[in-house]
């Protein structure tokens, strides 16, 4: 669907209406068909022949034209171009005491004038209720020739084209109404002399350097071509920016229109990182490319190493994180040429603007005798105010401001040492997550970076147990797989995986693409090694956007053909932490569970995947989400086995589970596996088997998540089903009692 509509009405008369006394012109006609050509060529014009209305000859009525462009006023968006040209006769009639000309149409009937003024194409009809109501941007050419003798005998139609150019918002003109001339036609080009300098500037002679011709270059082109008396230029706002031909290329790989020809003349919208990019690019550099970073392997950092890095990148004296508790001033750490008691009268100053501006600033400078300390606090809590304290640092980085800060407390907040990458991307998603926007270099940088740290990620694979009273049916039903940054590492890297909600859907897409070549690449590997025959079920995790993306579908199909796994191995699980929401400038048809249900009907019918709901009893969780979306399974989150309904909970999502099977919509019920379950969970295995629940995730099986699939052992299979069985854990059932004594008290509205 076009986002904007680029119109153009072309309007060519060579008589000069009914009983208009003005010779006839030869060119005109012409001309207004050799500008539609221009407009309309496949090689150069910008165009389309359904947004191109010419108006010729006898058909060049006024009623029909003003219709037109009044319809295309109306109907306009802030989008949207239109361009107007005339190529005829103009007209002051001799009854006429205001300075307002007529364009001569077809059948312009001058005596009619005096009665019925509107009954004509009038300059103010054009500039009050087609230019001022256009909502777009908007330009006029006229070329009017004064050929012969008017009506009007003294000479007044110059006079009132120059009343045109009261401004007008949003619209430019070119005007070649020469005072008194005779035929401003050229033999010799076979067109008005005006119009036929327009061609050849459209054409290419009045290119910029990227060869697009722009209004704004249009009328400085054809100002400089020597007509005397010179056009009437009125060029503002996008005037000078406005494409109206382009280089001679195929219109696919064409340059959005939207893209200034006349890069001088664009004003952006600034943002304050825009002057920025490369002080924050140094910074950065000189932070994550330190010699104390280079020199150690990944580990935790402590606090003198923080100091020094920050003091090393502002090229500082000294820093130093400094403690402020009413009158009492605390060195926590610093670097060695601190000195609290020589900088203690800037450093009670600090502390004072610190306490005031800690709300609302995010840093504040102090400087007394020559010497300077910025001040970025850190932490407030129980009346001790945190603040990292850097002694004279260079000039230049100070004078990015609100950003320098807001990157030292990211810089603060991270361990440098133990994952780099993800600490540059924590520096600029602060960055992000505070200005709105980054510069286009530092964006695509961080993107950059991103894919990087997604892609030095390993894949673990945690197993799926089904449950059962006996050893022999205790088994390894599937897997999840899991992103980690290092395989022996228990915690998934949320913030890393998170902060691409902070960025967007390119970056939540290119993650979700990367994790799922990486997870079916690994698992088919493994499974190559892995001791049962036939692969088992696979789950990886996906977002809303991605299920929403061609690139991710793609990267889906073009990951199973390469690994040859079969796609009914694979089940995305959608997280409940995800709305299901059309994104920025979208508009969904149908509702959007509707709109989504449908759209993952089409999916699994094309790729042959399952679909499973994730994190249930979080976020976005809903019955109608597990209800309603085609769905081969349901994951609870460990949350839910933690609250104090915990089992009413997980009965109701197995009678969802089961709706349709039990309505006869389905052949069997949803496979409902819990999540998160370990020995601490106040819910016994024997309860969730009770419920019906026979698949179970989690940290109780002894077996932890890794790069290679094994079979359970008989002694964990023996334990797991002697839990089912309610015969081992006794702690585990105590526990699990004392929850639900407190549920049923909650429920009866005690403590």
């Amino acid at each position: 669907m076009k986002t904007s509509r680029r119109s153009a009405v072309l309007i060519g008369v060579n008589q000069s209406g009914r009983d208009v006394q003005l010779p006839a012109l030869r060119y005109a006609e012409g001309d207004a068909q050799a500008m539609a050509g221009v407009l309309l060529d496949q090689r150069i014009g910008t165009f389309d022949p359904g947004d191109v209305r010419q108006y010729i000859g006898a058909d060049a009525t006024w009623s029909d034209i003003k219709k037109d462009l009044r319809d295309l006023a109306i109907d306009s968006r802030p989008s949207d171009v239109l361009l107007v040209y005339f190529a005829g006769h103009a007209l002051v009639p001799e009854w006429s005491t205001q300075r307002d000309a007529y364009l001569v149409t077809a059948d312009l009937d001058a005596h009619t004038l005096r009665r019925e003024p509107d009954n004509g194409l009038r300059m103010s009809f054009l500039k009050r209720d087609v230019f001022e109501a256009f909502a777009g941007t908007s330009f006029l050419i006229l070329d009017c020739c004064h050929a012969g003798i008017y009506r009007d005998s003294e000479m007044r139609h110059a006079e009132a084209m120059q009343t045109y150019r009261t401004q007008v918002d949003r619209h430019s003109a070119l005007l070649a109404c020469p005072n008194g001339f005779a035929a401003r036609e050229s033999e010799e080009h076979g067109h008005g002399v005006f119009t036929s300098h327009l061609l050849r500037g459209l054409r290419g002679e009045a290119a910029d350097d990227n060869a697009r011709v722009s209004f704004g270059h249009l009328a400085n082109f054809v100002g400089q071509q020597g007509i005397q008396p010179p056009p009437v230029q009125l060029v503002q706002m996008w005037g000078p920016t406005t494409v109206l031909t382009q280089p001679p290329v195929s219109r696919h790989e064409r340059q959005p229109l939207s893209t200034p020809a006349n890069s001088g003349t664009t004003r952006p919208c600034k943002n304050p990182l825009d002057d920025l990019a490369s002080s924050i690019t140094q910074l950065l550099g000189r932070v994550f490319h330190s010699e104390t970073l280079s020199a150690h392997r990944p580990r935790q950092i402590d606090h003198a190493e923080r100091v020094e890095i920050i003091r090393y990148a502002l090229d500082a004296d000294s820093a130093a994180v400094v403690e402020f508790s009413g009158p009492g001033i605390r060195t926590v750490s610093s670097t060695p040429r601190f000195n609290k008691d020589q900088l203690r009268p800037l450093l009670e100053l600090s502390a004072a603007d610190a306490t005031l501006a800690r709300l609302s600033s995010p840093g504040h400078v102090v400087s007394d005798n020559g010497r300077r300390v910025l001040c970025v606090p850190l932490s407030y809590e129980d009346g001790r105010l945190l603040t990292l304290t850097v002694v004279d640092p260079a000039l230049a980085p100070l004078d990015m401001g609100e950003p320098l800060a807001v990157m030292l407390q990211a810089i603060w907040s991270t361990n440098l040492l133990d994952d780099p990458l993800q600490a540059q991307m924590h520096v600029l998603t602060a960055l992000r997550t505070t200005f709105g926007r980054l510069p286009t270099t530092l964006y695509e940088h961080a993107f950059g970076l991103y894919q990087k740290l997604i892609e030095s990620m390993t894949m673990v694979f945690q197993p799926v147990v089904e449950l059962d009273l006996r050893p022999a049916g205790v088994s390894i039903h599937s897997y999840e797989a899991l992103a980690r940054r290092r395989e022996n590492e228990v915690r998934a890297p949320l913030t890393a995986l998170q902060m691409a909600h902070v960025w967007g859907d390119r970056f939540i897409i290119e993650r979700d693409a990367l994790l799922l070549a990486k997870s079916i690449h690994s698992y088919a590997a493994a499974d190559a090694d892995s001791p049962w025959e036939g692969t088992k079920p696979l789950s990886i995790n996906v977002a809303v956007r991605s299920l929403l993306s061609d690139s991710y579908i793609t990267q889906v199909k073009s990951a199973l053909a390469e690994a040859n796994l079969k796609p009914r191995t694979v089940t995305l699980e959608i997280s409940e932490q995800d709305a299901i929401q059309p994104g920025p400038g979208e508009r969904w048809l149908q509702q959007p569970l509707a709109y989504f249900h449908h759209h993952l009907t089409t999916l699994s019918r094309e790729l042959h995947i399952c679909f499973a709901v994730d994190d249930f009893g979080v976020g976005y969780s809903s019955l109608a989400r597990m209800a309603e979306l085609p769905l081969t399974q349901i994951k609870v989150d460990r949350t839910v086995l933690h609250h104090p309904l915990a089992v009413e909970e997980l009965g109701l999502v197995v009678r969802v589970a089961r709706y349709a099977s039990d309505r006869g919509e389905a052949s069997s019920p949803r496979a409902v596996v819990v999540e998160g379950f370990d020995d601490e969970a106040p819910v016994t295995l024997k309860q969730i088997y009770d419920l019906g629940i026979h698949h179970v995730q989690g940290y109780f099986s002894g077996e932890t998540a890794s790069t290679s699939l094994r079979e359970l052992s008989f002694a964990v299979r023996e334990r797991v089903a002697a839990t089912v069985r309610g015969e081992d854990d006794q702690h585990q059932a105590a526990a699990a009692a004392g929850s639900h004594r407190g549920a049923r008290s909650a429920a009866r509205g005690g403590p």
